[in-house]
C-alpha cells in the first residue's frame, strides 16, 4: 500500500534543525529555537516531557544534571520548580537566563517564527500506563486548545508506538513519526500501511537497501543525527526525505543543499 499523503511541509533542503540549533545554542532552548528561525532553518526538533503537575515541558533527558542547575527526574517536578532553573549557563554563560519552555507558552512564538516542529514524545525509564496516558492527553489538549488554526500541524514521534497510536486515535490529522534506532523491511511494512505517517532511524542503520524500500512505499524517511557534510550529500542524493542536525547551517552551503 502506498501512501496517499504526508502532510507536514518538505524541509528546506531537507535539513531539520535537532533540539533548535544544538551545536550553537543550548539544546530545546528558546534561544535554539530563535536561531534556526534566523537562519533560515524551516523545521526544528524537539522534545516534550510531562511534568508532575501534568503540564509539557521542553526537555530531553530524563533527569536535570546535563543541562541546568536542578537535579534529579523532570517528571518528580512541577512546572514552576522547573521554570526557576537556569537551561543556558551549562553551554555557555551569556545564555543564562535561558529557562526549560513551557511548551504551550511556546506555541505563539513557534508560530511567529515560522517553524514547523517534529515532536517528540518522551518517557522516563519504566513509565506506568497512567504517565503515557496523561503525557498523550496533554499534548492532545495542547493541540486542539492552543494551536493556530492556519498552521500546519506539527509532526508527532516517539520511540514509544503505544502513545503515537493514542495521538493518532484522537487527532486522526495529526502525522506521526515512529521512531527507531535501526531501520528494517518489516518497520517499513508497517509504516506504509498507515497514513500520515514516517519513520525515524539512526543514519548509521540505513543501507541502500533500506532506502530503496522507502522510497519504494513512498515512505517519508528521516535520519538522525547528521553533522558530517560528505554524509548529508550522500543520503540526501539517495532520496533521504530529511536530516536532523545540530548545525544544518554548516550542511548548506559545501555541498550545494540550498
Amino acid at each position: 500500500m502506498k501512501q496517499v499523503k504526508f502532510t507536514p511541509p518538505p524541509p528546506k533542503a531537507n535539513l531539520i534543525g535537532h533540539r533548535g540549533i544544538a551545536a550553537s545554542a543550548p539544546e530545546n532552548t528558546q534561544a535554539s529555537f530563535r536561531l534556526a528561525a534566523k537562519q533560515g532553518i524551516a523545521w526544528v526538533e524537539f522534545d516534550i516531557r510531562l511534568t508532575k503537575d501534568n503540564k509539557l515541558v521542553i526537555f530531553h533527558d530524563d533527569t536535570l544534571e546535563r543541562t541546568t542547575n536542578g537535579s534529579g527526574w523532570v517528571h518528580e517536578h512541577s512546572l514552576k520548580e522547573l521554570k526557576k532553573l537556569d537551561a543556558g549557563s551549562w553551554f555557555s554563560p551569556r545564555f543564562s537566563q535561558e529557562t526549560i519552555p513551557h511548551f504551550s507558552e511556546m506555541i505563539p512564538e513557534f508560530h511567529k517564527l515560522g517553524l514547523f516542529l517534529n515532536i517528540e514524545l518522551k518517557v522516563p525509564p519504566k513509565a506506568t500506563q497512567q504517565h503515557c496516558d496523561a503525557l498523550s492527553s496533554a499534548l492532545i489538549d495542547d493541540l486542539l486548545n492552543n494551536w493556530p488554526s492556519d498552521a500546519p500541524q506539527p509532526l508527532v514521534s516517539s520511540f514509544d508506538w503505544v502513545i503515537l497510536a493514542s495521538i493518532r486515535e484522537r487527532l486522526p490529522q495529526v502525522p506521526i513519526g515512529f521512531l527507531h534506532e535501526n531501520c528494517s523491511a518489516k518497520m517499513i511494512e508497517m509504516v506504509a500501511n498507515t497514513q500520515n505517517s514516517a519513520l525515524h532511524c539512526d543514519h548509521e542503520s540505513l543501507s541502500d537497501d533500506m532506502i530503496a524500500l522507502c522510497q519504494e512505499h513512498a515512505i517519508p524517511l528521516l535520519a538522525y543525527t547528521v553533522n558530517h557534510p560528505e554524509i548529508a550529500r550522500n543520503l540526501i542524493n539517495s532520496g533521504v526525505y530529511g536530516l536532523f542536525s545540530d548545525d544544518p547551517q554548516r550542511l548548506l552551503n559545501p555541498l550545494g543543499l540550498t
